[in-house]
Formats: structure tokens, C-alpha cells, sequence
């Protein structure tokens, strides 16, 4: 499954996008949304799926959309890159590096 992306702006404020619809070529004949969001310089969109907030460490504990957040606003002034990479090595570090389900984690630096 998929989560509703996130916005991180530059100044750590958060924001969803909400708009959307299924899953991108599943359905034929789904029907999508659109919507309009302010973005700037140094604003980082963060696409995540449910193998990403959903991770569990050692004790069953869910890594979670809030623990996700948070280490994305404390690194928003990574390039996309690096932010992506911190993002996974939070994951792992909070995994021991056992993922139970397949994961993707996308971010994008509005320059």
C-alpha cells in the first residue's frame, strides 16, 4: 500500500497531499484528481509505501509515519539523494536491517 505523500518545507512545516486516487496502473478506468500546492526552493516531497512505516524492529514496534516525518524534517536540508539515504539507513538502523515487507521510499528537491 501507499501513504499520501509528504511535502517538507523549508522552514520544517509539513503538509499532505491529499488529492489522488488508486494506485497508478492498476485499474484502467480509475479516475484520478488534481490539486495545487505551493512548493519553493529547498522543499522536499517524500513518497513512501507501507513497507517503509510499517518496518518493525526487535520488539514488534512499528517504525511508523510519525518517526518517517520527523527524521525527514531533521534532515530537510539534505540533497534528494542524501535525504533518501538517511531516510533508509533510519529504517535499517530501526530494523536491525530486516524488512518484512517490500519498501519504497522516493524524495524529491524542489531546487
Amino acid at each position: 500500500g501507499h501513504y499520501l505523500p509528504v511535502i517538507v518545507h523549508a522552514d520544517g512545516s509539513t503538509c499532505r497531499l491529499s488529492e489522488g486516487g488508486p494506485v497508478l496502473g492498476v485499474f484502467g478506468d480509475a479516475t484520478y484528481e488534481q490539486a495545487h500546492v505551493q512548493i519553493a526552493p529547498g522543499d522536499r516531497l517524500v513518497l513512501f509505501t507501507d513497507g517503509v512505516t510499517e518496518a518493525r524492529n526487535q520488539d514488534d514496534e512499528e517504525y511508523g509515519e510519525d518517526r518517517l516525518i520527523h527524521a525527514a524534517i531533521e534532515n530537510r536540508a539534505c540533497s534528494a539523494p542524501a535525504l533518501e539515504a538517511r531516510l533508509t539507513q533510519d529504517v535499517a538502523t530501526f530494523t536491525g536491517g530486516q524488512l518484512q515487507d517490500d519498501a519504497t521510499l522516493i524524495v524529491v528537491a524542489v531546487e
